[in-house]
């Protein structure tokens, strides 16, 4: 066989460059084969640690998500327990109030009656010693200590009344 440059070609020469090149083509290709199967276990490897992240991702939220439903579940509890606190310190205050107006009320009934007492005693004391006096016979204080003290009796005759 003639080349076109005139030399003459050999026929075993040709068969053990394309065998070379065959060889050189499947090493390359079964390299890249080789990668992408390393690659492919690499990333299947990756995978499968994702998907196990996933899950235990999947599992705290579900832990997660049960504690926020409780946790809702008490705070709506302690809306209704604050309502009724609200509606416990109302009714409290309410009772409160009407109790400072009645201990107003039996303060002012309390100075009333020592106001009473005071004129009482006063009345009392003038008449003891005018009764003291008439039992001795004399009129004139007997007269005299009645009159200084008929004021307090008028006024205790008349918050008596």
């Amino acid at each position: 066989m003639t080349l076109d440059n005139g030399a003459v070609a050999r026929p075993g020469r040709s068969r053990r460059i394309r065998l070379t090149v065959g060889l050189l083509a499947g090493a390359v290709f079964l390299a890249a084969v080789g990668l992408l199967i390393a690659d492919q276990v690499r990333l299947h490897r990756q995978f499968d640690r994702d998907r196990a992240a996933l899950r235990v991702t999947r599992q705290r939220t579900g832990v997660v998500s049960a504690q926020l439903g409780q946790l809702r579940h008490d705070l709506d509890l302690l809306g209704t327990q604050v309502g009724d606190d609200a509606t416990a310190l109302n009714q409290d205050t309410s009772q409160l109030k009407g109790a400072r107006w009645a201990l107003t009320l039996t303060q002012a009934n309390v100075t009333k009656d020592n106001a009473l007492i005071a004129s009482l005693r006063t009345c009392l004391s003038g008449v003891e010693e005018a009764m003291n006096s008439l039992a001795v016979g004399q009129l004139d204080p007997t007269l005299s200590e009645l009159g200084a003290v008929s004021s307090s009796c008028s006024a205790a005759t008349a918050a008596g009344d």
